[in-house]
């Protein structure tokens, strides 16, 4: 009689292990192992007919609302099996532990010195062996009790050393090979096995051998036999020899012993996360519910490999990162700067930041400042608060503090990406003169060290800042450098670096006196231009409300770009409102008609930095543009208005209100006799 145990399966919902929800089944299967010889020290070779029932099947596992089909081992029990699970009694046909434990103990007393000799003795008699054949005679001679897995491991690695790979696939159908191999699986340890596969990585020839090997391991993970470390190095060896069927039958033993995952051991239980593809989530279940009990005992190191596991795996579950994010703020001060650089390079590459991070950065540059010594950290803060529009003041002024201190050391590839997050987020350093000053100084003696490309993004954060670079221009618009450009840069990026050029050259002449331009010719080339899909369906739907607020449909023009911008994304312009009957839009007079028309721009919240107080700089250079060439503008923000697209009443009204606070046409700027100009402050709504 024998019976597959399915049905009780359903009952199992939230992953926590087989066991804790059968604990009748888990009792069963104890019984089952003991009888059957499944241990890892237990037991001999004739055991493995016990194991042939072993089968595979997949069941649905629900974890809340999300529900999954997994691979599991299931083994078909007997008569007496099925009884003790009925009874929920666990019948051992074993010696009582006392007497078991005292019959050890006298036949190792009195055998332990004569085996041991025996056993370095055989030991000595396989290494002297020139061929495998000698090996098998050596292992055919010897007794079952002669005959230990120590002996079989050592007997493998002779024939592994002395042998080729072909004579080695067909020595493994020899039935002396398969008597060495199956001592080591139906009687060494967890670890005597994971050495032996560990070692089968660069035999993939051996397919039968690494089979059994992989099912032994698989077979005691359900069995909650093998320890957590043990599983994590079962699951690389196996996916290392591309066994990755049974990779993914581990889940159910790792969710068995979720109580014995621990700080120590957390991280090498997501370092397989990369190898598991249909049971990664199952067992990324498992570690959401664990990392809140064991995170504040977590090293430096191991929070490392987490996030590292989790960026090789492209995910970013809130509850994991958010329990590290509190880890880093709980221990910002008793970590090196590499292991903060290396914490951050990870939250960035995950898509994650919050409160607690800035807070970290923020009191980690307070309390260091110019006492940091690697630049590649101020790097990977910076490359984060650009990411994330943090526009945090103590955070920026301490990383411009240390651009000053220490730029005469500071590597030329490292510029662009201390400089550029200032300009991302109009942001004007504390010290700005000295910043500007010393930014100078390096740039001027630093031009030709730097890629030419990084050199046009360095302009373009100067021009965010209302800092015009007048010294820098003759080099910029020299044919040498810019035949260098073009040919150090990659095809798909030079329209990107031709249009900052563009947007240079546009900036320095509405804004800048002193500045003999423009140097480039006007395009007058037909583009596709990106335009956010989002603010072009919120306007085509209060596009009759602008209308009506317009004057009418001739009084106003959508998406369109004045002549004298550059045909760039960012000189696009949602829609303008003009007077009847001028004509085409791109005719008009803007330095004579000033605060006639008004230019309405809607901001996505991008645009903001991550409070939403205070635009980025493209944006905010944008609005200046518009105002230096005689415009009002209006600033909408794209989530009122989303908000607002089924309150007609409350939609109309925000409208006027910020046709009312529209900022007037900014005068032309006047000629000075330095080579910077002076900073003024939009702030395009309140």
């Amino acid at each position: 009689m024998s019976r597959c145990m399915l049905s009780p399966l359903r009952f199992y919902r939230t992953g926590s292990g087989l066991q804790h929800f059968l604990p009748s089944f888990a009792r069963a299967c104890l019984f089952a192992s003991q009888a059957g010889g499944g241990g890892g020290g237990g037991g001999n070779s004739n055991n493995n007919g016990g194991k042939g029932f072993v089968r595979n099947t997949t069941i649905l596992v629900q974890q809340g609302c999300d529900i999954q089909e997994l691979p599991v081992v299931v083994r078909k029990i007997a008569e007496d099996e099925f009884a003790a699970f009925i009874s929920n009694k666990i019948i051992d046909s074993q010696p009582p532990p006392l007497e078991s434990a005292a019959s050890a103990e006298l036949n190792g007393a009195v055998e332990s010195d004569d085996s041991n000799a025996g056993q370095d003795e055989i030991k000595k008699t396989i290494e002297e062996c020139l061929t495998a054949q000698g090996v098998c005679l050596v292992v055919e001679a010897l007794g079952e009790k002669e005959f230990t897995p120590d002996i079989a491991v050592r007997a493998v690695e002779k024939i592994l050393k002395i042998e080729n790979l072909l004579e080695l696939k067909h020595l493994e159908n020899r039935e002396e090979f398969e008597k060495i191999i199956s001592c080591i699986v139906y009687r060494g340890d967890n670890q005597t096995v994971l050495e032996v596969l560990d070692g089968l990585r660069n035999y993939m020839e051996l397919t039968k051998t690494i089979d059994m090997l992989g099912n032994e391991l698989v077979y005691r993970c359900s069995e909650t036999k093998l320890q957590i470390e043990q599983c994590c190095e079962a699951i690389e060896s196996l996916t290392q020899c591309r066994r990755y069927e049974m990779v993914e039958k581990f889940w159910s033993g790792l969710a068995d012993q979720e109580k014995q995952i621990d700080d120590k051991n957390i991280h090498k239980v997501f370092a397989i996360l990369p190898y598991l593809k249909v049971s990664r989530r199952a067992v990324l279940n498992v570690l959401e519910r664990r990392i809140p009990s064991v995170w504040w005992q977590m090293s430096p190191s191991s929070t490392i490999d987490v996030l590292q596991s989790l960026e090789t795996c492209k995910l970013s579950p809130f509850r994991i990162t958010q329990t590290l994010a509190r880890w880093l703020n709980t221990n910002i001060h008793a970590v090196s700067e590499d292991q903060l650089e290396a914490v951050l390079e990870s939250f960035t590459n995950l898509g994650y930041s919050e409160n607690q991070i800035e807070r970290a950065i923020e009191r980690y540059v307070k309390n260091k400042g110019v006492k940091i010594v690697s630049q590649s950290l101020i790097v990977t803060i910076l490359k984060h608060c650009q990411a994330f529009r943090l526009r945090n003041s103590h955070i920026l002024n301490g990383c411009s503090e240390f651009f000053i201190a220490h730029h005469q050391n500071l590597d030329p590839g490292y510029l662009r990406a201390i400089v550029c997050p200032f300009g991302y987020l109009d942001y004007q350093p504390v010290n700005s003169v000295k910043f500007w000053e010393t930014l100078d100084m390096y740039l001027d003696l630093n031009f030709t060290k730097i890629h030419p490309m990084e050199i046009i993004d360095i302009m373009f954060s100067y021009v965010c800042l209302e800092r015009y670079p007048l010294m820098f221009v003759n080099r910029i618009f020299n044919p040498y450098f810019l035949d260098v450009l073009h040919a150090r840069t990659r095809p798909e990026r030079l329209n990107r670096v031709r249009s900052l050029i563009k947007v240079f050259d546009t900036s320095l002449t509405l804004e800048c006196a002193d500045y003999d331009g423009p140097l480039l010719p006007r395009d007058h080339s037909a583009k596709t231009l990106f335009h956010d899909g989002r603010i072009k369906r919120v306007v085509n739907y209060i596009t009759p409300e602008l209308q009506k607020l317009a004057g009418g449909p001739d009084c106003m023009t959508k998406f369109t770009i004045l002549q004298h911008l550059p045909v760039h994304e960012l000189y696009l312009v949602d829609a303008i409102f003009h007077p009847c009957g001028m004509g085409n839009i791109f005719s008009l007079n803007t330095m004579k008609e000033r605060n006639i028309n008004i230019a309405v721009l809607v901001l996505l919240p991008e645009f903001f930095n991550s409070t939403g107080e205070h635009l980025i700089g493209s944006q905010a250079m944008r609005i200046r543009h518009l105002r230096r060439l005689g415009l009002r503008v209006v600033t909408l923000r794209f989530d009122t208005l989303y908000k607002l697209k089924v309150h007609p009443a409350a939609l109309e009204k925000y409208l006027v209100e910020r046709m009312k606070q529209a900022l007037d046409a900014l005068p032309a700027p006047k000629r000075t006799s330095g080579d910077g100009g002076g900073t003024t402050t939009t702030d395009p709504e309140d």
